[in-house]
């Protein structure tokens, strides 16, 4: 929080301007006299001083000297507040290092000012605001995104859970695999390492006659070794066609259940983006109601006013933000005035209290002038320009009706008695209406 400190030796001139800078959520400090001032700064730092001028001791413009003269407070803005006035005082106090002087009874929006441009506050007043129903109807397209992005998280979510115990599964058959082959291979090892132990025992014994009964010996084993190597083979082919098996089982079943899955959260992400669009397209509809409500104007006022103009400005960030693309046309009707021919051959419109059936003529001055550049303000002309050529997607179309259709429908007017009613009626359907296509 910003810190501001008011230097005044009068504490009713303290409290006043201590009260109008905690409406800018300042923290205030304040001290009542120049000595005070210097002391407290010795302790404290501060972002801006309010520095009276005539006070007991140390007087305002001496303690500016001594806090410009000051390396550790030298950069402190220091604003003169005090009754003194003219030139000669306001140039004294900006020679001394203060950087300008304000009215003991400163106005609010003065103070304002100050603050702001000394980066103290922040202009809220350059922030969009939107009325309640469109606040709300932000908050519910908000809301429909937020769910939108959850399916989306499920999804990906079940699918990686499915990825890992496929690798999982994956694993346990390839490491049961490799144990079985180093069981088969030891078993062939061992059986190989006792052979040639047998036959060199036979080979040196000393009865020539048992060599046969050797021979016949290492054939036998030579042949059980070769059943041994040839079962565990089968065992092992066994046991791999079996884990094959599993394996494509598992992944038939993986890639059902995927589908299950994958189909079932396509089903609600299509169900949330339907959603979304329907509470895009709701909130759509409640911004033209809004807009539309007050678009009338004067027959010789621009139809695309300045004030629709902020209007649309305020709510642009909304729209791009919802993800709206598309084009916001904006239709000019006009309205079927009293008029009446002046002296100079120009229709006006016709006094108030002048009987209907008096009228000159029934109709608009710009009935017969199709130019939409007659009938745009220059704000709103540079927001259209502002507009060319953007990324966003959004575009503003500026129309005029071939043939205005009325919002008040009067008839023949039976019931009204005067052309200040009858203009009353046609301002209604002198307007602009908006639409988002």
């Amino acid at each position: 929080m910003k810190r501001a400190l008011v230097v005044d030796d009068s504490r009713s001139a303290r409290a006043a301007l201590k009260k109008l800078l905690e409406e800018h959520e300042l923290e205030v400090a304040e001290a009542d006299s120049g000595e005070s001032a210097l002391d407290y700064l010795k302790r404290d730092s501060v972002d801006v001083i309010f520095m009276d001028h005539t006070m007991p001791g140390m007087d305002g413009l001496e303690a500016v000297s001594a806090i410009k003269a000051n390396p550790q407070t030298a950069t402190i803005p220091v604003m003169m507040y005090t009754t003194k006035e003219g030139e000669v005082y306001v140039g004294q106090a900006r020679a001394l290092g203060a950087v300008g002087v304000l009215p003991k009874n400163v106005q609010p929006h003065q103070l304002f000012e100050m603050l702001l441009n000394l980066g103290l506050v922040h202009d809220r007043r350059a922030e969009p605001r939107l009325s309640a129903e469109l606040t709300e109807a932000v908050d519910e397209v908000d809301r429909a995104l937020d769910n939108q992005a959850l399916g989306m998280s499920v999804q990906a979510l079940v699918t990686r859970i499915l990825e890992d115990q496929h690798l999982t599964l994956r694993s346990d058959i390839l490491r049961s695999q490799k144990t079985l082959a180093r069981q088969v291979a030891h078993e062939i090892l061992k059986e190989q390492a006792l052979a040639p132990e047998d036959a060199d025992a036979q080979a040196n014994a000393s009865n020539p006659a048992k060599g046969g009964q050797s021979r016949s010996w290492l054939a036998v084993a030579g042949f059980v070794a070769a059943f041994v190597c040839a079962f565990l083979a089968f065992q092992f082919k066994h046991q791999r066609d079996v884990a094959y098996r599993e394996l494509v089982a598992v992944e038939t079943s993986r890639a059902q259940s995927d589908t299950a899955e994958v189909n079932e959260l396509k089903e609600a992400l299509g169900g949330a983006q339907s959603s979304s669009a329907e509470v895009v397209s709701a909130a759509l509809g409640g911004y033209a109601e809004v807009l539309n409500q007050d678009t009338a104007t004067d027959m010789y006022e621009d139809a695309f006013s300045e004030a629709l103009a902020d209007q649309l400005v305020e709510l642009l960030p909304y729209i791009e933000r919802m993800g709206f693309v598309g084009d916001i046309t904006l239709t000019s009707h006009l309205g079927n005035f009293c008029l009446m021919v002046d002296d100079a051959g120009v229709y006006q419109l016709a006094p108030d209290d002048l009987p209907l059936e008096a009228c000159n003529y029934m109709g608009h001055v710009l009935e017969n002038n199709d130019y939409v550049s007659d009938r745009l303000s220059e704000a709103f002309s540079r927001l259209l320009a502002a507009q060319t050529g953007s990324e966003v997607g959004i575009n503003l179309v500026a129309l005029t009706a071939g043939e205005s259709e009325p919002l008040v429908d009067v008839g023949g007017g039976a019931l009204i008695a005067t052309a200040g009613e009858w203009n009353r009626v046609a301002r209604q359907n002198n307007r602009v209406v908006i639409t988002f296509e």
